[in-house]
């Protein structure tokens, strides 16, 4: 789970970190010196590890561990207990500043009867068939997963109970959970769930239909206000994001993706980029064509974000811009006002517009625009992927990483089980990171070069390589009869879309409107 692809991370390393700990506990306080000695221990393994995060370092050094561990009691994927109390819920979708990493938990705890304060979130992996779907966008995490976390709690919940009814020779209803334990209120007998973990363990799981599951108002947890679980992280500014990653042997790479669509590289000065200070390579990508996937463009690879960054100040690349370097808004404008002349397609109709505005005193009419609207992250898309073996591994913030697995195969070619992802949080998402457009560019980066490469955007790549909020036009008019009453009103809306039939214009409009194919 760690950088190096180990099960745990280097002992030395984890050493050092415990040390550190120890003296935090013990008031020690820890000056530059101190914290040299101790942290040279490891050496530069010490950043390697940082990654992690601080729930990924716990899981990394064994604390959320497989369901076959004795010492753990793992019903099902969301829940892990371990015999010394510690409880862990697993956090299954990307988190972009929305909070499903915590909500999420939040319903397992919920129906778990746990305190949130003994609860540790862990990010979990990438893995659909256990987990469900794994993304994040339109709001959907919290209503899509509410049954299936409940169920993880309650059943969770009912073999804990059960497992200290059989240890007191009780009924199971005659005990109740709350607060990480199980109580036998006549005989005054309590256990708390970390002692009932191994006894539960050996529970039989029990059926969806026969969960009983809290009342709303026996919520303890839903409905108060709970802090993110990462806000203590990023108010220390610890490693949490892509920018954070260190791998053994990293290069630092940055994309120039072709301006318009359907267009390719005509010449770029490689040799010049190469030559300059901390660049190690310079490339063209042909790519697929597909804005989605994989741009045109030219790569640049070196030994820092700097050196990258400064070479890509220095790039003249000469494009093949196809015809898509003809559109303009001016000529969307143009078009749409020809377009309104039209019928159109009716979305809704109520009564007789065309009679009501041909009998109307007055008419009004008004012709309004909105642009091409950018997300505007607040980190601009960045991962880090590491081609070997015939795969490729990704650290990444998408929030489709789920649905980006199928399509980096494809551009590279292997099997979908080859590709593997570890979930980052995400400086900001909003539905830009639904697509992967810069897993796919750092992927082919790193095949080319045989090492990790953490790929970055610059701000001003992430806001004109955008997949847009499609822009539109509206053409309203208006009848009002003779005492200035509104008795007519017509929208003709008009804007862009990439299906031929023109079937889900509007209400499609926001998904499948992505490039300005037709008005």
């Amino acid at each position: 789970m760690n950088a190096l692809g180990e099960n745990q991370l280097p002992e030395i390393v984890v050493a050092a970190e415990r040390a550190l700990e120890r003296q935090r506990r013990a008031g020690v306080r820890l000056g530059r010196r101190r914290f040299l000695k101790l942290t040279g221990l490891a050496g530069g393994g010490l950043a390697i590890a940082f990654y992690l995060g601080a729930g990924g370092r716990r899981a990394a050094a064994g604390e959320a561990d497989e369901a076959g561990n004795g010492d753990v009691f793992a019903p099902n994927a969301f829940v892990q207990i371990r015999t010394d109390g510690r409880v862990i819920i697993f956090a299954k979708n990307p988190e972009v500043g929305q909070g499903v990493k915590t909500m999420l938990p939040m319903i397992v705890a919920e129906e778990l009867s746990v305190d949130w304060e003994q609860v540790q979130v862990v990010q979990s992996e990438i893995d659909e068939a256990r987990f469900g779907p794994q993304f994040a966008g339109g709001s959907m995490s919290t209503p899509m997963n509410w049954d299936r976390l409940r169920q993880a709690g309650a059943t969770a919940r009912h073999m804990l109970v059960a497992a200290a009814a059989a240890a007191w020779g009780v009924p199971a209803e005659a005990c109740r959970a709350a607060a990480g334990s199980v109580h036998h209120d006549a005989s005054g007998r309590s256990a708390t769930y970390g002692e009932l973990a191994s006894l539960a363990a050996q529970q039989p799981v029990p059926p969806v239909e026969s969960l009983v599951f809290k009342k709303r108002a026996d919520y303890t947890l839903l409905g108060r206000w709970v802090p993110g679980v990462d806000n203590p992280d990023l108010v220390r500014g610890r490693p949490l994001f892509a920018s954070d990653v260190r791998l053994p042997g990293m290069l630092h790479a940055v994309y120039q993706k072709c301006p318009s669509f359907g267009g390719g590289v005509r010449s770029a000065n490689l040799d010049e980029i190469r030559a300059r200070p901390g660049v190690r390579d310079a490339f063209v990508v042909e790519g697929n064509g597909k804005p989605e996937e994989l741009m045109p463009g030219v790569a640049i690879l070196a030994e820092s974000t700097w050196a990258a960054f400064q070479a890509l100040k220095a790039l003249r690349v000469q494009w093949d811009e196809s015809t898509a370097a003809n559109d303009s808004w001016d000529g969307f404008t143009a078009r749409a006002r020809e377009l309104v002349r039209d019928e159109g397609a009716p979305v809704k109709t109520a009564g007789d517009a065309d009679k009501a505005l041909a009998d109307a005193a007055k008419t009004v009419e008004a012709f309004y625009e909105y642009p091409f609207i950018a997300h505007a992250n607040m980190e601009p898309q960045s991962c880090v992927a590491w081609f070997r073996d015939g795969g490729v591994e990704f650290w990444t913030p998408s929030q489709t990483p789920g649905g980006s697995i199928g399509m980096i195969a494809g551009v590279l070619g292997i099997p979908k089980e080859r590709v593997r992802l570890h979930q980052l949080r995400g400086g900001g998402g909003f539905g830009r990171r639904l697509m992967n457009d810069y897993m796919a560019e750092a992927a082919v980066i790193s095949r080319r070069v045989g090492a990790p490469v953490k790929l970055f955007w610059t701000r001003e790549q992430d806001m004109a390589h955008d997949f847009y909020r499609v822009g539109g036009f509206h053409a309203l008019k208006g009848g009002l009869d003779a005492e200035g009453r509104l008795i007519a009103w017509r929208d003709h809306f008009v804007t862009f879309t990439s299906d031929p039939e023109r079937k889900r214009t509007v209400r499609g409009g926001g998904l499948n409107a992505q490039f300005p194919h037709e008005l």
